[in-house]
């Protein structure tokens, strides 16, 4: 197969690659997301469905075919009342509280009872079966033991029928239903039998049942409320005579007649308080004159600023005379000096105006003061009979509360007494007019075909629920698939691009008649999709960076067993194959792989070790593939530390000889996780690849391995997905390659 050409971005071509995300996070769900989820797994869905359907299917079959029957009771019918008042026992009301009490009623123990008694279905197997270990309980030896303990005594034959006859009552209320039909007063009571018969028969006489139920009722509630009501009234007659009497005797007693409903002594006091309220306020305005008055002659005011003294006559007068003299002085002034005899004259006259004024103010405050002397007399007086007649308002009141108090009880006693005087004549004349609150509007009929079960239903309700269960086990398999599959769970999960994708090859035999191995297979099928991804992974690589393409490539993977060798043999051979001077180096000292894929012997002479340890040339441990131009260096020996051998100057020196002699050098090294071999490698070359099994490798050993090789500063050029189903990946996105394999699978020759 082969993955779209990869050209990497600017940032790509310097080494820096997005950041990957904490946790691949799925594209947005859409009617792709859901189409490609529905192609991965339908036929797990298909499976589940279909079997679960079938084991519903059996067990619908062997389910016993049972009929239910309906009669129709209508609550509250229209009624031609003779009497306008309410029956004793009122009827069921409309609201959803009543209609839901007597659905109660219907489905009661005791209507049940009269039904089994009045059809006589204690004898039915269905409704009461025949207990054999209760009727034999006497007799059984086991009971008499227990007995002799007190542990079970043995059950009377009356306590074995009314054991009978509940759990008759049990079975008779299970077959019962009763529904109300939606914005209606009908209630739809049905019986769902083994016998269409017999589930008629039960329906009708438990609505019938119902109806009569309801008359005797109502019968017997007004017969029983005559007889109390009679005893009653002649008790209340005797109560309402005596708190009358009562109440005459108290008022005559405390003299609390009353004219218009109010006493005299309340109407004089509401009188003289207002009064009194009056004369307070009239006093409190002469009190605040006088005080002003008061404070002005203490020299803290103005004295016209007093009404009283502004509305004087006598002091306007002599304020005019004493205008006229200052005028007169004002014009003398211009003439002659203060001690002239006339000016001295008009000073003499205004003094004697201003002592005037003064008397006169000294006459008007006086009388405010005595009017406010008598102000406070009125009040006074008005207090103290307020005070005498509230002294007696309050023994009348303390009088009107214990009379308001006998009021209160015969007006009481008179409503009891006259409203059950009225309901004792409507009893009397409604015991002869009862009617039920119900009648059945349809008698059930014997049903034809059987209400359970609904095989269509039950099997179609089987196979929704079947692929339910179906779809929900296969989208919890796709929340546990852990794998790599697409580019796209690439770049989220690594933070890589996907350089490309190897397909699976397919099962084909060698010449030696053995399975071909993919470094085999690239060199008998040139032009299949496995070389042609392999090719585009060289040029993924030559376009990684144009000017300075890489000639030392390392890799690697973050687990064991996922395509890491393979890869690096079959692109060192490709490659080879194109005309290039290859070394594969096999950088794994703990597990060395290189010689045995590419000769199958397990072990060589001369290796890697040899060379960095100065006992042999790179010439001497250098060999050449039977099959192509590639040389290899394989490790013949392991060492001790690897780490400190791997990162050695000796091997430093190695690469960059390498470098130098060969167009193209290749490492196939450990994987990151388990040593840290690969993380020494990948400073001494030019690109790191990270290798992904498709679908195999878990996404967090995949980003944990990718983590430890930043820490590292390693120039990880891209990702390779290996062993890739072409089939499967296909059913993951229109974005992969492989979605696309079949319309250009012409283009390859396997």
């Amino acid at each position: 197969m082969n993955a779209p050409l990869h050209t990497p971005s600017a940032p790509e071509r310097d080494g820096a690659h997005p950041a990957p995300s904490q946790e691949f996070e799925a594209p947005a769900i859409d009617i792709t997301t859901i189409f490609r989820f529905l192609r991965r797994r339908w036929t797990l869905i298909a499976g589940v469905a279909v079997a679960l359907t079938l084991v519903a299917g059996l067990v619908v079959l062997q389910l016993t075919p049972r009929y239910t029957a309906t009669a129709l009771l209508l609550l509250n019918p229209p009624k031609q009342n003779v009497v306008d008042f309410e029956a004793v026992l009122a009827g069921t009301g409309n609201d959803a509280a009543s209609i839901a009490s007597e659905i109660e009623i219907i489905q009661s123990r005791a209507l049940a009872e009269q039904v089994i008694n009045s059809l006589g279905l204690m004898n039915d197997p269905e409704i009461a079966p025949v207990d054999e270990t209760a009727l034999g309980s006497g007799f059984n030896p086991r009971n008499w033991i227990a007995s002799l303990f007190g542990s079970k005594p043995v059950m009377s034959k009356e306590e074995l029928d009314a054991r009978r006859l509940n759990g008759a009552i049990d079975q008779l209320i299970k077959m019962e239903t009763v529904d109300q039909k939606s914005l209606t007063r009908i209630l739809e009571v049905s019986i769902t039998s083994e016998d269409p018969k017999k589930a008629a028969r039960i329906a009708n006489a438990l609505a019938d049942a119902y109806v009569t139920g309801q008359i005797e009722a109502k019968f017997e509630a007004t017969r029983q409320a005559n007889e109390w009501l009679a005893k009653r009234l002649d008790e209340l007659g005797k109560q309402l005579q005596e708190s009358d009497r009562a109440v005459e005797i108290y008022r005559t007693a405390n003299g609390l007649q009353a004219s218009s409903g109010v006493t005299i002594n309340d109407q004089q006091l509401s009188e003289l308080n207002a009064q009194l309220i009056l004369a307070r306020a009239d006093s409190a305005e002469k009190q605040a004159k006088y005080d002003r008055a008061r404070q002005i002659l203490t020299g803290h005011g103005n004295i016209e600023s007093v009404t009283d003294v502004v509305q004087s006559g006598t002091i306007g007068a002599l304020r005019g005379q004493e205008a006229e003299l200052a005028r007169r002085q004002a014009d003398l002034s211009t003439k002659y000096g203060p001690r002239h005899p006339a000016i001295l004259n008009i000073d003499a006259q205004r003094r004697d105006i201003q002592r005037q004024i003064g008397a006169e103010v000294q006459r008007i405050v006086g009388s405010i003061s005595n009017e406010l002397a008598v102000s406070k007399s009125r009040v006074k007086a008005l207090e103290d009979s307020l005070n005498q007649l509230q002294d007696k308002a309050g023994q009348n009141n303390q009088a009107a509360v214990r009379l308001r108090e006998l009021e209160r009880q015969s007006a009481a006693n008179r409503t009891v007494y006259e409203s059950f005087l009225n309901r004792f004549k409507e009893t009397g004349q409604q015991q002869d007019l009862q009617t039920a609150d119900s009648r059945v509007i349809g008698h059930a009929i014997e049903p034809q075909t059987a209400s359970y079960p609904k095989t269509a239903k039950l099997l179609l309700g089987a196979a929704f629920v079947s692929l339910a269960i179906g779809a929900g086990l296969a989208f919890l398999l796709e929340l546990l698939d852990n794998g790599i599959t697409t580019a796209s769970r690439i770049e989220g999960v690594l933070g890589l691009p996907l350089l490309t994708s190897i397909p699976l090859i397919p099962m084909e035999k060698g010449a030696n008649g053995k399975p071909m191995t993919p470094q085999d297979y690239i060199l008998q099928k040139p032009l299949s999709a496995y070389s042609e991804a392999l090719r585009s992974l060289r040029s993924s690589l030559a376009l990684s960076n144009v000017d300075n393409p890489p000639k030392v490539i390392l890799f690697t993977s973050a687990l064991p067993d996922e395509g890491k060798t393979t890869t690096s043999v079959s692109f060192a051979r490709a490659a080879a194959h194109s005309g290039l001077k290859v070394l594969l180096l096999d950088g794994d000292l703990r597990h060395p792989s290189v010689h045995k894929a590419l000769t199958g012997a397990k072990s060589v002479e001369h290796g890697l070790v040899e060379i960095l340890a100065g006992h042999c040339s790179l010439a001497d441990a250098t060999e050449q593939d039977s099959a192509t131009s590639l040389y290899y260096l394989s490790v013949a020996k392991g060492t001790v530390n690897p780490p400190d051998l791997l990162g050695s100057a000796q091997m430093r020196r190695l690469v960059a000889q390498c470098r130098d002699a060969y167009d193209l050098v290749i490492i196939d090294s450990p994987p990151v996780l388990p040593v840290v071999d690969a993380r020494v490698l990948a400073q001494l070359v030019d690109k790191t690849i990270f290798v992904v099994r498709w679908d195999k490798t878990p996404r967090e050993a995949a980003r944990n391995a990718m983590k430890e090789l930043r820490q590292f500063n390693a120039d990880v050029a891209g990702a390779v997905l290996t062993l890739v189903d072409t089939t499967k990946q296909s059913k993951y996105g229109y974005g992969d390659s492989s979605y696309y394999y079949g319309r250009y699978s012409r283009y390859y020759s396997n």
